[in-house]
């Protein structure tokens, strides 16, 4: 009797506690009329005054179910009153899931809660942060008044949506092709090769992926747009490969060959207009020095005492610079540098010129090859001279002697090139030939026949394709053993001068009076796919 007795004196004391709580009141009036919530229940409307527990809560209000209004760790403290006042905004909700669940959810430094989520959020935009461990991602979300937007995040994978344009692009995950685009792929941590094909065009690319990341990439086919800066042929290949020359509007361009823009320009600081026009220009084998040859024309009446006013510019390559920069009254069409870059050969179309000294001008020797000029090329202290007669003349700038005249065509020679490798000299010619001679002794290795006049000629980085470029505004390229590739056949204008850039890609110039340049991918024109990530 005396345990009962116990228990129940404990019971009633318990009771007693209890019901002595402290409590303290909450009191909303605006706006009035608003659905009052205090955690998650309905208690009544504004205005509203609430006797509750001492302790905090989460207090909402809502004047329709998408305009809202909520503060999160209200207290109520015992025997006084706290007052609150509401401004309701335009909601939408966000229903949010990840694999696998469990998910901490939040937006900046703010808990949103744990997925499976679903919740009222402002209207606009929200950038929404998942973490599961030490695996954590985000999304970008645009909540819409009145709308459920819905969020399913992989945390274990990344999902990637691929799409192309064109649509009927044929693209491979790791070189796994995907049926349809566009797609859906979900992918493992790490690096991962995407291969994009149409027709003659395909790229691959890499991307780095980790657990949880959601992409969309896009491939678009565009045409490759060099910059309209009005260039123009001869051209030329660095002996690097890394620049391609050409004449332009403002000067001499160097090329890069990895974006195809042009990088440096020089220029004549005496004519900034450019009212004259480079004709040609020549790169020294040590890759230093850059000259060109400047005839002038609109600036004539400036030197009535001179019948032929020529300018001969050289530049350091390093700095851009001028070096030597002089007028010449001369009838020179052609150019050369000598030994070790430290002179210049002048050359006319009769066969006559001089030669200066690269840096001070000055002229060092008249010199004469007896026969008319149609195109010269320098070479590792050589000067490789096509003769209208389409013989072609070794020229020693060691010794300052022609070394060898070798019959080679039987009609102009518009052309002269050096293969990457050094090994061959390839000409192009009047006679509807070009041939592939061996740079050492000049003996015909190869030799390819068209039906009209050849204006140049080229062989690919790994002398395995020919390009000839012909009088009739197309462009053959062929294999080593003469089997025919491709032609291109919508030119803008007879091109001039022809270079591979790659073993696939072709560049094409025209001369001053249209110029032009152009890029081919196996007889198309170049176009390229650019990635686009969001």
């Amino acid at each position: 009797m005396r345990k009962f007795f116990s228990v129940i004196l404990v019971a009633f004391f318990s009771v007693f506690l209890f019901s002595c709580e402290g409590k303290g009141k909450l009191s909303i009036k605006e706006p009035p009329g608003a659905d009052v919530y205090i955690n998650g229940k309905l208690v009544g409307k504004t205005p509203l005054e609430i006797e509750l527990k001492e302790g905090k809560y989460n207090v909402e209000v809502a004047t329709s179910e998408f305009d809202r209004d909520r503060q999160t760790g209200v207290w109520v403290y015992y025997d006084k009153t706290t007052e609150l006042s509401f401004k309701p905004r335009p909601k939408g909700i966000l229903e949010a899931n990840t694999i696998p669940q469990g998910a901490i959810v939040m937006e900046g430094r703010n808990y949103l809660g744990t997925t499976p989520f679903k919740d009222y959020l402002d209207v606009g935009k929200h950038l929404i942060i998942f973490k599961l461990g030490n695996v954590g991602t985000s999304r970008k979300v645009v909540i819409e008044y009145g709308k459920t937007t819905t969020l399913n995040v992989n945390l274990q994978k990344a999902v990637v949506h691929l799409d192309t344009e064109p649509k009927d692009a044929v693209v491979y995950v790791d070189d796994k092709k995907l049926e349809t685009i566009p797609a859906t792929v979900e992918l493992d941590e790490g690096v991962h090769k995407i291969t994009v094909e149409k027709d003659v065009y395909k790229d691959s690319f890499t991307l780095k992926f980790k657990k949880g990341d959601e992409f969309n990439v896009k491939y678009t086919l565009e045409d490759v747009q060099l910059p309209p800066v009005q260039a123009y042929g001869p051209l030329a290949i660095t002996k690097d490969y890394k620049h391609f020359v050409s004449l332009g509007k403002a000067g001499i361009y160097f090329w890069d060959l990895s974006d195809l823009k042009p990088h440096v320009s020089l220029w004549d600081p005496d004519d900034i207009r450019n009212f004259d026009k480079f004709t040609t220009f020549a790169v020294s084998d040590d890759g230093k020095y850059t000259t060109g040859l400047k005839p002038i024309k609109a600036l004539a009446y400036k030197y009535k005492d001179m019948k032929n006013p020529v300018k001969v510019l050289v530049w350091d390559n390093s700095t851009s610079m001028v070096v030597l920069n002089k007028l010449y009254d001369a009838n020179v069409s052609y150019m050369a540098f000598g030994k070790n870059g430290g002179s210049v050969y002048l050359f006319g179309k009769d066969g006559k010129g001089f030669i200066i000294d690269a840096k001070s001008g000055n002229k060092i020797k008249d010199v004469s090859i007896g026969e008319s000029i149609s195109v010269v090329k320098g070479y590792l202290n050589k000067i490789y001279i096509g003769l209208e007669s389409g013989k072609l003349m070794v020229y020693d700038t060691t010794s300052d002697s022609v070394v060898s005249t070798n019959p080679v065509h039987n009609g102009r020679i518009n052309d002269i090139q050096i293969s990457k490798d050094g090994k061959y000299l390839i000409t192009a010619s009047n006679d509807k030939t070009a041939k592939v001679l061996n740079i050492n002794d000049l003996s015909a290795v190869k030799t390819f026949s068209s039906s009209s006049a050849i204006l140049s000629a080229n062989l690919s980085p790994s002398n395995s394709k020919v390009a000839l470029s012909k009088a009739d505004k197309t462009v053959d390229v062929l294999s080593f053993d003469g089997n025919k590739l491709y032609t291109i056949t919508n030119l803008p204008a007879v091109a001039v001068s022809v270079l591979f850039t790659s073993e696939d890609v072709v560049l094409t110039a025209s001369s001053v009076e249209n110029p032009v340049l152009n890029l081919w991918y196996n007889g198309k024109l170049l176009r390229k796919w650019v990635q686009t990530i969001e």
